[in-house]
């Protein structure tokens, strides 16, 4: 057991490196990844060992490379962070590499090293800000990140039970406290209204399309409005209407028109866009969502720009102006052209 003084949260701790059992291990129970299988579960009773270690595998899709990885080292390169509990040990953060610790044992009982795992063991008057900064360091910044719907837990986590601050959180994080208070609402929303319907193994990567929701500022008019509500939004995404997340940005011209509204309820979000893109070109078209723009942004030109195209003082911009009235009056007359014959 060598010891050896780190800093966590600006303190000097001395922990200690060593190798521990297996068995005298325990995984972390308030672990996001497993918290998400608990919470879509349907049973109460207290989970085992092998449960919870269940729960680091289902629906996360890097497991097995994970495992691939440390099989194929032969063992894993950053120890895990544990901490005393109950005579044994209690996981701070490693959670899954220990899981993958216990399968390679049963895979090779006749090999010892996999009976044993490295890691960093933390005195026993550690506190609570020291092991929340150890779990961000690792799962935020680290060589073992937490998915999105993962960070988003953790935060609530520190922002609700914790009593952290959304500007403490965002000078722990380096996030802006608005992507804080969006991912935080999001995973609020997530848990309490979708989950509870939705829960299969999974779902959870479809917390961008919560993110998305929360930040976007046209779904948030439209709520004010009582066009738009959690419940409704959840049963759309529950009931695969979006191909991916980005389609909720694109979800308030959708809502605005009747037509395309209903389209989305009977059917889904492209079959929606096609019936918006019979009014709204832009809807489906890239291109025309730039011209738009651009058309936007030349009646949106500010009169001191406006005044120098006049003086003379900005020959490119003219020449730019120019060639698009040239190109346009080019084309508008060919479809003229064509129509009479």
């Amino acid at each position: 057991m060598n010891e050896r003084i780190v800093h966590l949260d600006g303190r000097e701790i001395a922990i200690h490196e060593l190798r521990v059992c297996l068995g005298d291990v325990a995984f972390d129970p308030t672990n996001p990844r497993i918290q998400f299988q608990l919470d879509t579960s349907l049973s109460d009773a207290t989970p085992t060992q092998v449960q919870l270690g269940f729960a680091l595998t289902v629906g996360n899709d890097s497991y097995g490379k994970l495992r691939e990885n440390i099989e194929t080292n032969g063992g894993i390169v950053n120890p895990i962070w544990i901490a005393p509990a109950g005579g044994g040990y209690v996981v701070i953060e490693g959670n899954t590499r220990l899981q993958v610790y216990r399968d390679l044992s049963e895979k090779y009982p006749n090999d010892g090293k996999w009976k044993s795992i490295p890691a960093f063991l933390l005195p026993e008057k550690c506190t609570r800000d020291e092991i929340n900064f150890i779990r961000l360091e690792a799962h935020l910044f680290g060589t073992t990140p937490w998915d999105a719907y993962e960070k988003a837990r953790e935060l609530y986590r520190l922002n609700e039970e914790e009593d952290y601050s959304i500007d403490r959180l965002a000078r722990m994080t380096k996030l802006s406290p608005s992507d804080i208070r969006n991912s935080i609402q999001a995973f609020r929303d997530m848990d309490e209204y979708y989950l509870s319907r939705f829960g299969d193994p999974g779902e959870h990567q479809k917390f961008s399309y919560f993110v998305e929701y929360r930040r976007n500022a046209d779904l948030k008019k439209l709520v004010k409005e009582g066009q738009l509500n959690i419940v409704d939004f959840c049963t759309w995404v529950g009931d695969g209407k979006f191909g991916r997340g980005e389609d909720v940005r694109r979800l308030g011209p959708v809502l605005r028109d009747p037509d395309a509204r209903q389209a989305l309820i009977d059917y889904d979000f492209d079959t929606a866009l096609d019936q918006l893109s019979q009014v709204d070109p832009a809807a489906k078209s890239p291109l025309f969502d730039k011209i738009r723009d651009v058309t936007q942004g030349i009646k949106k030109m500010p009169f001191s720009e406006i005044e120098g195209i006049r003086r003379g003082q900005e020959p490119a911009k003219v020449a730019l102006l120019e060639g698009l009235a040239d190109t346009l009056n080019a084309f508008i007359s060919s479809m003229k052209d064509s129509s009479a014959n």
